[in-house]
């Protein structure tokens, strides 16, 4: 059964690579990049400062960070270092069918996807406390999932890596979020 799994994480893995497409790859790299975390935190925040009040605010900027710091450590320091499963770019017999856009391949492990953890953990935190129902706020989440998108299509992670990572991101959101909603409750 895990042999089977495997095998599809690999197939799907190498069918979503070989999708290289001029035009795409450096949307794709920017995607994988950090400069697009800062004006996605600058609107959750700026969002989170126009809903609560000031105590609150502070609470959801503490919750917010703990959030990605709890999947980030989660993600990177834990699940990689106990899995130990490999990249894909790391797999010299993989690394001869992988397209790659001369990114770095990252750390050594890939289980689970840390870009993933959190992007999904700040995204679905904010939707979890925030008034955010609009069809506009709905469009956001098409970041974390392009962000997940492209970390296979750049080589350096299975599908497999990016479901964990966004099972990893959820949880905690969902965590602080209760979290957050009963202290809010009580005061």
């Amino acid at each position: 059964m895990l042999e089977a799994l495997s095998n599809l994480d690999r197939n799907l893995f190498l069918f979503i690579n070989s999708w290289n497409a001029g035009w795409l790859n450096p949307i794709m790299v920017l995607l994988s990049g950090q400069a697009l975390w800062i004006p996605l935190i600058g609107l959750v925040i700026w969002m989170a400062r126009k809903q609560l009040d000031r105590r609150s605010f502070g609470i959801f900027f503490l919750f917010l960070l703990l959030g990605i710091v709890a999947s980030d450590v989660t993600s990177s320091y834990l699940l990689k270092n106990l899995v130990e499963r490999l990249r894909p770019c790391r797999l010299p017999e993989l690394k001869v069918l992988t397209n790659q856009f001369g990114q770095k391949c990252g750390g050594k492990y890939g289980f689970v996807s840390s870009h993933a953890a959190n992007s999904i953990c700040l995204m679905s935190f904010a939707f979890l406390v925030l008034e955010m129902k609009s069809w506009k706020y709905y469009c956001l989440w098409l970041l974390p999932v392009m962000v997940s998108f492209s970390r296979i299509y750049l080589g350096v992670h299975y599908p497999g890596d990016i479901i964990g990572g966004l099972l990893v991101g959820f949880f905690w959101a969902y965590m602080l979020a209760k979290f957050f909603k009963l202290r809010r409750q009580t005061t």
